[in-house]
């Protein structure tokens, strides 16, 4: 018996297997967005020690902006390393 026809004959299991999918999809890409786009997290030491040196002042690296007029608001600035 194939994957499809269990589900076909047990049809309220479908949007179990839908969900837990989904749920699995999201648990490998959300990690992969946070490695590719979020500075703070180091993978590579020795080619790039410091990668949060790389942010511009204006530039938004979060999830979710709330205000994006605060990032607007420092694009003249200069950028200071401590």
């Amino acid at each position: 018996m194939s994957f499809a026809a269990f589900v076909r004959a047990n049809p309220a299991l479908g949007p179990l297997f839908l969900f837990a999918g989904g749920g699995c999809a999201a648990a490998v890409t959300y990690p992969m967005y946070l490695l590719r786009t979020h500075p703070e997290i180091l993978v590579d030491r020795k080619n790039n020690p410091e990668p949060w040196n790389r942010v511009q002042q204006h530039e938004n690296i979060k999830l979710i902006n709330v205000n994006p007029e605060f990032y607007n608001g420092r694009r003249g600035m200069d950028n200071r390393r401590y």
